[in-house]
């Protein structure tokens, strides 16, 4: 008997660090079975969620620190080496260090052959690195062009390409280790590159005042302290060969994602590119501001699918019905979560900018509820999008969700932002991030066995923004009075939740109750209860 790390309960010889393993053993039913996985994934969610609020939240506080060496012509050429480096990335790997997390799952009762897997993948990124790199250093200046415009190719982007050429193996690493639900290391690790990063961009660019080639140099520097450091951890788990029968799956895997990416850096850009381009900087200023407090959703959505997917992956690949029956309970739970987050941060605007702008930033809480929808849809999309990233025969469906998304954030974006300004590029966002929710989740529906509840999802969506978007500028004439409309408006969103996704009004609050009083078990038994009632 050993001790399982994830319920404190005595297995039969569990190895607690397998998901498969571990979910096989709760698909009997034994006792602890739902409010284990609950607990994963609310810890390991919030341990990725502080990871990226602490990361993004402090490069948003040392913003000014920065553009009072940086001005704007330096922070122009920054900018634009960093959005030529977002698409370069996806050149470098052509979606190989994808395949680390698909595969393990194949893999994973045979490490000799894991091994190989990714030492495999790990040698032909790092040969197709070399080469893409030093093509792009020899011919760079003449192939870039087009994209960097005035920018200077040397040093500057130069020093961008040298970074990307060590960056992919940091992803790689970090991906390992959310695959194997090691959340508390994948934490450690990003905070420690970010952390050093920071360090050395305070020291290059304040105290040796080496500008944005400071800033560059610090990128270049910490990808190479932890392409060397990744490279060390990793060194047990794989052996360096290359072998075709290995890269051929991954490749098949891989290249449907390159353009998907492709797409997904596109969308991420268009709005405040669009809106600089046709209103002007000041405005796409406030709209970024917007964005930033929306970016909370996103961010939590980002963190709870890095959490889910292990446990997503492992219920596929064993097929049991009770795996992804407790799939698709976790899938409501996920929906009502964000429908409440989304519609608090959108009910909340005026305070959040209020709280944490200056007046001249006051119209940004108008795109807020927006794009905090945005990021409700993200987290439907992520949900529902798994099952395409573990059958390979799916994959290649990929891309038409991203692809159409893109197209229609660029066209809607060009006929809404003239006429609507600030909330024309916010409502084209939405509805872009809408509709590739709706591909996936039409596309997915061949291949998914979990059977998603997507009715109930979409009424779900559409009745919290139709409620946010309703009550969000209702005032009282006082703040206190304001605020307590809100919260019962949220209170109302709750029950209305509860009817919606579970036939039960009073769900969420009965949840809330027993999980107060520490009683974790009996508020998912509740949830349980409620899925197999609906079943």
């Amino acid at each position: 008997m050993r001790w399982c790390r994830l319920c404190c309960t005595s297995l039969p010889m569990h190895r607690a660090t397998s998901p498969a393993r571990y979910w096989r053993w709760t698909a009997a039913g034994r006792p602890g079975e739902a409010v284990s996985k609950l607990r994963l994934l609310g810890t390991n969610s919030a341990i990725y969620a502080g990871t990226s609020l602490l990361q993004k939240g402090s490069a948003f506080l040392l913003l000014p620190l920065y553009t009072l060496y940086l001005d704007p012509q330096a922070y122009g050429v920054l900018a634009i080496v960093t959005a030529v480096n977002g698409l370069l990335s996806i050149v470098f790997t052509l979606g190989l260090t994808g395949a680390v997390t698909r595969f393990y799952f194949e893999f994973q009762d045979q490490p000799a052959q894991l091994a190989e897997f990714w030492g495999s993948i790990l040698v032909c990124v790092l040969l197709l690195s070399a080469a893409v790199g030093g093509a792009l250093l020899v011919f760079g200046e003449t192939m870039l062009r087009p994209i960097i415009g005035d920018v200077p190719f040397w040093p500057y982007v130069a020093l961008g390409v040298m970074a990307c050429f060590f960056q992919p193996f940091l992803t790689t690493f970090l991906s390992v280790l959310q695959t194997r639900n090691q959340a508390a290391r994948y934490a450690l690790v990003s905070l420690a590159h970010f952390a050093l990063t920071t360090v050395l961009t305070i020291v290059l660019v304040v105290v040796l005042h080496q500008g944005v080639l400071g800033a560059l140099q610090a990128t270049l520097a910490a990808a190479a302290v932890f392409f060397g450091v990744s490279l060390w951890l990793l060194r047990k788990d794989i052996t360096p060969c290359l072998r075709w029968r290995h890269l051929r799956p991954a490749f098949a895997y891989g290249l449907p994602q390159v353009p998907h990416a492709a797409a997904s850096q596109v969308t991420a850009t268009t709005d405040r590119l669009i809106l600089n381009a046709q209103v002007g900087t000041a405005t796409a200023g406030v709209y970024s501001v917007g964005a930033m407090m929306a970016l909370v959703v996103e961010v939590a959505a980002q963190s709870v699918n890095r959490a889910y997917m292990p446990l997503s992956m492992a219920a596929l690949k064993s097929g049991a019905p009770a795996e992804l029956a407790q799939l698709r309970a976790l899938g409501a739970l996920v929906v009502a979560g964000f429908c409440l987050l989304g519609a608090g941060i959108g009910l909340f605007a005026r305070e959040m900018v209020w709280l944490f702008a200056s007046p001249a930033f006051a119209a940004a809480a108008d795109v807020v509820p927006v794009l905090a929808f945005g990021g409700v849809a993200s987290a439907i999309y992520y949900l529902l999008v798994n099952v395409l990233f573990f059958d390979r025969s799916a994959i290649r469906y990929l891309p038409l969700g991203t692809l159409a998304a893109a197209g229609l954030n660029v066209g809607l974006a060009l006929l809404l932002v003239p006429r609507f300004g600030l909330m024309g590029a916010a409502w084209a966002t939405l509805l872009a991030q809408v509709l590739a929710t709706v591909l996936i989740a039409v596309i997915g529906s061949r291949f998914d066995p979990v059977r998603w509840d997507h009715g109930r999802y979409a009424l779900a969506f559409g009745g919290s923004l139709a409620l946010t978007l309703g009550l969000g500028s209702f005032e009282l004439g006082g703040l206190g009075a304001d605020i307590a409309a809100r919260v019962a408006a949220l209170a109302l969103l709750g029950v209305l939740l509860g009817v919606v996704l579970w036939n039960r009004p009073l769900i969420l609050a009965e949840a809330l109750m027993r999980l107060l009083s520490r009683q974790p078990a009996a508020a998912a038994a509740l949830f349980a209860g409620a899925h197999r009632t609906q079943a």
